[in-house]
């Protein structure tokens, strides 16, 4: 079974944010948001079990959904995607602003937001579907949405392991050193990567270049 075929299904990337009781906010990166209902409006959005944003969901049964333009930046793909609300501030690395009900949004590299009252939760394998009514709704740009497909294929950003679609990707025989943490590949000799400068970072997910490891 050729499982990347799965990358061609129709979805977004999206940026779940929530509140984090008694810390601050939390969110993650997601691509599984789907309209389910229209009179009245609901939304289902699936996350890893293992995400810290998915515990603060279950608690505060509220969250919102950044939609992602063609023009975030990648690092905060990186920021949300590649690390843990558990002990990174994530929404003090990204211009945010807050919904009617205190919950975080991204006001650049998006489309619009949408915020939520979670009214269900479905437990499957290893993430939960959150079924939510929209309170809120508002267009921020009109920037092309981010596809799942335009992220693989045009960024050539790599899916968390956290994702619902995430892929154990083959190695590129034109690089040299990957990142340990979200699996970016440097496309250059080994004598190119190692004459980067010290302060060199992975461009998605941020990280030192000591953590680079040879392919």
């Amino acid at each position: 079974m050729d499982i990347t075929t799965l990358f061609k299904l129709s979805s977004g990337l999206y940026i779940i944010g929530a509140k984090d009781e008694g810390k601050g906010f939390a969110g993650c990166v997601v691509n599984t948001v789907l309209q389910t209902t229209a009179k009245p409006v609901t939304l289902s959005v699936c996350i890893n079990k293992d995400n810290y944003t998915n515990a603060c969901i279950k608690k505060t049964k509220a969250f919102t959904v950044s939609i992602l333009s063609q023009e975030v930046k990648e690092n905060i793909i990186g920021t949300f995607g590649f690390h843990s609300s558990r002990d990174t501030d994530k929404f003090s690395k990204a211009p945010y602003d807050l919904s009617p009900s205190g919950i975080p949004y991204l006001k650049e590299g998006v489309t619009g937001y949408i915020q939520c009252k979670v009214i269900d939760s479905i437990d499957i394998y290893t993430h939960t579907i959150f079924t939510a009514e929209v309170e809120e709704a508002q267009n921020i740009s009109n920037e092309k949405p981010l596809t799942y497909d335009y992220y693989h294929n045009v960024i050539k950003g790599k899916a968390p392991k956290n994702a619902s679609t995430y892929v154990e990707e083959n190695e590129s025989k034109k690089a040299s050193y990957k990142c340990s943490i979200c699996g970016f590949e440097y496309e250059g000799s080994k004598e190119e990567f190692e004459k980067l400068h010290d302060d060199f970072t992975c461009p998605v997910c941020g990280v030192a270049k000591n953590l680079f490891v040879p392919l």
